[in-house]
């Protein structure tokens, strides 16, 4: 993990949000980093990072393997509503748990899904073994 304590740097968590520090056990805001939990800051991290969790954008989820990433756009507007990490794959076709909605080994493609749209974009992230 890299840009730790700066909330817009690096994709980090401290053990902070284990004890739930804050008023009415509301977690501090300085536990994580923005990446670690918005998807849309998620992105622009994988699509930069050059030391610690870095990441290549692919065109095919074909390409994926388990533990890589996929970024949801439902809108088609450019700003990224949701992510998740590739669980299992089958004949090239990544499935994935979700907890919007809990669910295991879905597909990957949320057509099922209340959140789908026509205009639905996939950023599909490999994220690679080494860490800088």
């Amino acid at each position: 993990m890299t840009g730790y304590p700066n909330r817009a740097k690096g994709w980090w968590i401290t053990d902070g949000w284990k004890s739930g520090r804050g008023v009415g056990g509301n977690y501090s805001n300085e536990t994580w980093s923005y990446s670690w939990s918005v998807a849309h800051s998620l992105r622009w991290y994988l699509e930069n990072a050059k030391t610690g969790l870095t990441a290549i954008r692919v065109q095919s989820p074909s390409e994926l393997e388990i533990g890589d990433v996929i970024l949801y756009d439902f809108q088609g507007n450019g700003v990224i509503d949701h992510s998740v990490i590739v669980t299992s794959m089958a004949n090239g076709i990544p499935y994935i748990h979700a907890h919007t909605a809990d669910s295991a080994d879905r597909h990957y493609d949320y057509s099922n899904s209340l959140a789908y749209t026509p205009n639905i974009k996939y950023y599909f992230f490999k994220i690679d073994d080494v860490f800088n």
